[in-house]
């Protein structure tokens, strides 16, 4: 069927398929209905694979129809070509924009093509402006009777009465205009759980599902208890008794989704799989844990198989860009018309009516459109999950991308006019504290530093050995040695108390104290947490432990009557335990002691202070060891975030002409810059060193 759907005319191709039926001598019965089957599908695909409203922050080539812009530097008009032309720096070009959005340009009477991004980074573009511009109508321009419909709907059931924000009103009726859901990617704050329960509300289901981390339920029925919304239309999934009375609004969490419902019956009943086909709208909340099709989690909400399914997240590029691949597939269409890149099926093209024989899987076919690799194992080109790979942060054709989003992304950020008319948050202000190292704690370091550079040199060319999740298990040692020595490495002794940098945490926090105000201090390990809580007790600064070794009823006790409503000045948080599903506005620091991997999770526990009820500037401060891993961590966030906001919010790349360094090329040249400092070769710096400890 899909097949048919992809063609400019499914009609006309389905007409000579009967036709090619009655030249061999037979005679097409249809069932009765088929056509009118076949018509629906065809209006829900075109629905389906229409943009979605979008509004993004144009500067230089973007906010006009027709522009000028002078050559930065000598370069081709095709790089791929040997022999492409080449504009000269300093040429002067006319650009008019065209209906896709890229701008088009004539050199020696050869049309050419650039997107905004590209023109930005090649020329400086004269008479332009910069502000918000709606670059996707979206569906309610395109469908204004049914648009209009459903408010009429809103307004009948009162939900305009609670979800009260006109843009969330307006994304409620579009998200509902797409006949099989999507990813509704609204930055933290604007209203995700309210969302979530109009959604099976105005939908008109009998059966809706929720799912949320285990530690957020009680956060949801907290949400639910100050709407008008009868108690006995809401049930908690606990138990095989609870499968049995489902009722319109129905929570459970992504834990219980997968577990067995009677192990000792059989360990492959779940609660998904028998939940299955009784769904008739999904809202799976913090849904980025579907960027990796193969866990177990989204394995469960496969298995469910709604009928419509929602995908809340603020952060739908978790990681990497290609990460947006598993939320867009579950919500928008596996191998569809709408979203051609399959992921357990291929690529659907038009050519498929005729022959498969040249076919693509649509995993090849998404990685070589849009992931940037050096190299790749098999096992990882099979997947983009797991096995051996050097990815760099990129997106391949970022044009392109952004169209492969368009349709199944609702993205909102705070900023747009829409959504600050009604939340007003001053951005934060942000700060890096460079702590300098104490003599033993950097002898300690440098030593598990060259353990693992002297492995990486010796073993980065066997690609199976040398993968990803072997690079981290070994760094991290180093980030033990940066961050928390007191733990103990292998082969790695320190001697000494506290560090240069946890003395730097402590003495800002007994000045945050000082002056009355209030912080959360983010980090990996709960240990180097409790170290820092103690030392902070015996200045007489309190302070609130929040992370998994504290039962989840405890430690959001003690952050709700401590921190939020009591004189603590710290929240002591692990990124995993604190990033995301709490709203805390009253922090006015945000205390990163260490870095991620990912941006997400930074950005997520930035957002935790960012509400729209804060009052005041948020600060947020990260402290670094110099030349250390946490160097190389913020070049690895920088571009993660460079590629997730180019892709996502159509901001300009930054670092796209940035050399991605790697590891291995951070640590040597850390060496090298202590080296040079004493006038010492690196060696004999690394070895005197080395014996001072």
């Amino acid at each position: 069927m899909e097949t048919y759907l992809v063609q400019d005319d499914p009609v006309a191709a389905f007409d000579q398929l009967l036709d090619r039926i009655r030249s061999v001598g037979g005679e097409p019965q249809l069932a009765p209905g088929f056509m009118e089957h076949f018509r629906r599908r065809m209006r829900r695909s075109v629905r389906q694979a229409i943009p979605l409203r979008h509004v993004a922050w144009t500067t230089g080539a973007g906010s006009r129809d027709v522009v000028s812009g002078t050559a930065k530097e000598t370069h081709k008009v095709d790089a791929t070509r040997w022999a492409s032309p080449l504009i000269k720096a300093g040429d002067a070009v006319e650009f008019e924009r065209v209906d896709d959005g890229r701008y088009r340009y004539a050199l020696h009477g050869v049309p050419y093509h650039l997107s905004v991004d590209e023109l930005n980074a090649r020329f400086a573009v004269e008479n332009v402006s910069e502000g918000w511009e709606v670059v996707h109508e979206g569906l309610c321009a395109r469908y204004p009777e049914q648009a209009a419909a459903l408010r009429s709907r809103v307004k009948a059931l009162g939900v305009d009465q609670w979800l009260d924000w006109k843009f969330q009103v307006d994304d409620l009726v579009e998200t509902l205009l797409k006949p099989t859901g999507c990813v509704v990617a609204w930055e933290q704050g604007c209203g995700k759980s309210r969302l979530a329960l109009a959604l099976i509300l105005v939908s008109g289901v009998k059966h809706g599902l929720i799912v949320v981390e285990s530690r957020l339920i009680a956060e949801m029925l907290n949400e639910i208890a100050q709407l008008p919304i009868e108690a006995d239309r809401v049930k908690v999934i606990e138990s095989a008794a609870d499968l049995s009375d489902l009722r319109r609004f129905n929570l459970i969490a992504y834990e219980r989704l997968r577990m067995p419902v009677d192990r000792s019956a059989s360990a492959r009943v779940t609660y998904a799989h028998r939940l299955r086909r009784r769904i008739g709208l999904l809202v799976a909340d913090e849904g980025e844990r579907l960027a990796n099709p193969t866990s177990d989690q989204s394995r469960a909400l496969w298995e469910l198989s709604a009928r419509r399914r929602f995908v809340l997240t603020g952060s739908p590029i978790p990681n990497y860009p290609r990460d947006a691949f598993g939320l867009i597939a579950f919500s928008g269409g596996d191998g569809t018309a709408a979203q051609p890149y399959g992921y357990r099926v291929g690529y659907l093209e038009q050519n498929w009516i005729n022959s498969v024989e040249y076919a693509m899987r649509g995993v090849d076919r998404f990685r070589d459109d849009f992931v940037v690799l050096e190299w790749v194992t098999w096992q990882f080109a099979e997947s983009l999950q797991e096995g051996a790979k050097r990815e760099v942060p990129k997106i391949g054709n970022l044009q392109r991308y952004r169209a492969m989003l368009a349709p199944h992304v609702k993205r909102r950020l705070v900023a747009e006019p829409e959504v600050s008319r009604y939340i007003q948050i001053e951005p934060p202000e942000f700060e890096v504290d460079t702590v300098e190292w104490d003599r033993g704690h950097l002898a300690a370091y440098l030593r598990a530093a060259d353990e693992f550079a002297d492995w990486y040199r010796s073993s980065r060319d066997d690609k199976k050995t040398c993968n990803l999740e072997t690079i981290l298990a070994r760094i991290r040692a180093v980030h033990f040695a940066a961050n928390y020595p007191q733990f103990g490495i292998d082969g790695v002794e320190y001697i000494g108390g506290m560090t240069s940098k946890q003395r730097a945490i402590v003495a800002r926090m007994r000045a945050i104290a000082a002056e009355g105000k209030q912080a959360i201090v983010f980090a990996e390990n709960p240990g180097v947490l409790d170290l820092l809580a103690r030392e902070l007790d015996a200045h007489g600064v309190q302070t609130v432990p929040f992370h998994g070794e504290i039962p989840i009823k405890r430690r959001v006790a003690d952050k709700d009557k401590r921190f939020l409503g009591g004189l603590a000045t710290g929240l002591m948080a692990t990124k995993a335990s604190g990033r995301a599903g709490y709203n805390l506005p009253n922090a006015d620091y945000i205390l990163f002691y260490d870095r991620s991997w990912t941006w997400r999770i930074e950005y997520q526990a930035m957002r935790r202070a960012l509400r729209w009820n804060r009052k005041g500037v948020l600060k947020v401060v990260y402290f670094h060891l110099p030349g250390s891993i946490d160097e190389y961590q913020e070049q690895m966030v920088a571009h993660k975030r460079d590629a997730t906001q180019a892709g996502l919010d159509w901001a300009t790349p930054e670092l796209d002409d940035e050399t991605f360094l790697h590891m291995d090329s951070l640590l040597d040249r850390f060496v090298d810059d202590l080296a040079s400092l004493a006038a010492e070769t690196s060696v004999d710096m690394g070895k005197l060193l080395k014996e001072a400890a």
